[in-house]
């Protein structure tokens, strides 16, 4: 599958380069994409301009996509400054990234280049899309090649670049969902897990959330255990368990197997998940 290097822009845009430089000795991308806010009001406008003629002379065979992210109405999005304005930025880069993968491409995002806050959305937004084939990307650079300004590094001074991948959990949308997978879609997969314990009670049965609240107060506690607590026979309890274990992949799983369902319910019930 094709790579493309995909990129937040802030106030540092020499990032964006001077990690690609050391990428690409290892990689080989078709396409860059610069994710970026209001490219002539906002703080970013100037850094964006000259990293956009800085890639196309260094790498002119490489096509450059530009993403504009707008607000929820469709305006120009200047920075991330409140509640509605960090939806808004959070949403445009699930848009990149979902329209990417929908391409079939494999995706390097690098977030050195952007604000802080801007970083975290784009970290959110990859362990959502985002699967083993692709990668979320920093860049350590010494401060004195940063104050420089300069978008390349020498030769010499390449070893001191370190790049650093960041770890982050793979999708839960299956491969074969992606094609046809909507914002809409991805919007009421995160409403779902704000309430998988209030979700996941309703759908079971007044024995089965009995089994569920006991196993989440005492989550050390075997099913035998738990059947001495109840006064029900292990059997019951199993039986209960495997109900629950059936209703959570139905309900929260996305064609993705559940690897340690005991695990899964405790945290659903703990509100940890």
């Amino acid at each position: 599958m094709p790579y493309i290097y995909l990129a937040t822009i802030g106030q540092r845009p020499q990032a964006v380069t001077v990690a690609f430089d050391r990428l690409k000795e290892r990689y080989h991308y078709e396409r860059i994409g610069l994710l970026h806010t209001d490219p002539v009001r906002s703080g970013i406008a100037a850094p964006l301009r000259e990293l956009s003629d800085q890639i196309c002379r260094a790498y002119p065979e490489i096509a450059v996509d530009k993403h504009e992210i707008k607000d929820l109405n469709g305006h120009s999005l200047l920075d991330i400054e409140d509640d509605t304005s960090a939806e808004a930025y959070f949403y445009g880069i699930i848009d990149a990234l979902l329209g990417y993968k929908q391409q079939g491409y494999n995706i390097h995002l690098m977030v050195a280049g952007g604000r802080k806050a801007m970083s975290v959305y784009a970290v959110y937004a990859a362990s959502l899309l985002l699967d083993e084939f692709d990668g979320v990307w920093t860049v350590l650079t010494p401060r004195d090649l940063m104050e420089s300004g300069a978008y390349h590094v020498k030769p010499s001074e390449c070893e001191r670049v370190k790049l650093t991948h960041l770890p982050f959990l793979p999708s839960r949308f299956a491969p074969n969902t992606l094609e046809a997978l909507t914002r809409k879609d991805i919007i009421e997969h995160l409403d779902q897990r704000k309430n998988r314990k209030e979700i996941l009670m309703a759908r079971l049965t007044p024995s089965q959330r009995r089994i569920a609240n006991t196993l989440a107060l005492h989550d050390d506690f075997t099913d035998d255990q738990i059947a001495d607590l109840l006064v029900l026979s292990v059997r019951t309890v199993q039986r209960h368990l495997q109900d629950i274990y059936n209703t959570m992949r139905t309900v929260f799983d996305f064609g993705d197997k559940i690897r340690d369902v005991r695990l899964a319910l405790i945290k659903i019930m703990k509100g940890w998940e």
